[in-house]
């Protein structure tokens, strides 16, 4: 990505920042003297955000195998990589604070992606389990970002899409860039790992020479998140015949079937309907 093309992005949108207590836990863990303890005083702060990661971390979702009940143990038992995807995670629901139908809209398939990614990363994917939520969920925040810039303009954006149409294509028409681009450039200023950059901008570009380009790990990650992204779609509509950009590439990178992927539809719908409601309100 250009220093051009990121003086272009963000000449056009006002990128949001990332939560305070999230900020506050991402600078805690790059000190090499980072304890549980240290971070747990951190999330204390956000009664909200404390009440949250204790309902995860005791849900089938992460799978504990025993009982957390304090902020510490829950540090201890999920290790420090997975306390910032949860970190990340519960407070990337604050940015959707006005809760338009359009912003309520982008959370549901927003969160539908996460479990999706989640869920696929397990099976095709260990090495990305860790990130593979975190990565999912915020896969479309550029989405949110050009909504709230011009609410009725990207509205009818959204609306295209809702009835077959691509986003991407009028986002570059209109604008020079598109959502994906916009995601990539929020994640360098949230300082999140180059992996997270990479597969939020390029989950639509699995044909481009930058994803033939990318290292195994970051390439079945933006993998997972574009099969996700289908997979989410068709889960949320019911429709089998919901968009399949990139879809071959992806399953061929993470080396899955048609009947896999079948599978999985009913796995990750199974999913959402049991663990969506441990990311809301």
């Amino acid at each position: 990505m250009t220093s051009n093309f990121t003086e272009l992005v963000d000449g056009s949108c006002t990128l949001p920042s990332m939560p305070v207590v999230a900020t506050r836990v991402m600078r805690e863990l790059m000190d090499p003297q980072a304890t549980a303890d240290s971070l747990s005083k951190i999330v204390e702060t956000d009664q909200a955000l404390l009440t949250r990661i204790l309902k995860i971390a005791n849900s089938a979702f992460y799978g504990c195998a025993r009982k957390v009940g304090s902020i510490q143990l829950a540090i201890v038992v999920l290790g420090f990589n997975t306390l910032k995807n949860l970190v990340i995670a519960t407070s990337t629901r604050s940015l959707y604070q006005k809760q338009s139908l359009a912003e309520q809209t982008l959370w549901e398939h927003s969160l539908a992606v996460g479990i999706a990614s989640h869920v696929l990363a397990m099976a095709l994917s260990p090495g990305n389990l860790d990130n593979a939520f975190t990565v999912g969920l915020l896969h479309d925040v550029g989405k949110l970002v050009l909504y709230q810039q011009d609410p009725e303009g990207y509205s009818a954006i959204l609306d295209g899409q809702a009835k077959g149409a691509t986003c991407y294509e009028p986002e570059q028409k209109l604008l020079g860039f598109t959502h994906a681009h916009v995601g990539a450039v929020l994640m360098n200023r949230w300082n999140l790992p180059e992996n997270f950059e990479l597969a939020i901008g390029l989950h639509h570009s699995l044909d481009g020479a930058d994803f033939n380009r990318l290292k195994p790990q970051p390439k079945q990650l933006t993998a997972l998140v574009n099969l996700a992204d289908t997979i989410a779609k068709r889960v949320i509509s019911g429709n089998d015949m919901a968009p399949t950009d990139g879809m071959p590439m992806a399953m061929e990178t993470l080396g899955a079937t048609n009947e896999q992927v079948d599978n999985y539809i009913s796995m990750i719908k199974e999913t959402l309907d049991q663990e969506k409601h441990l990311f809301e309100d």
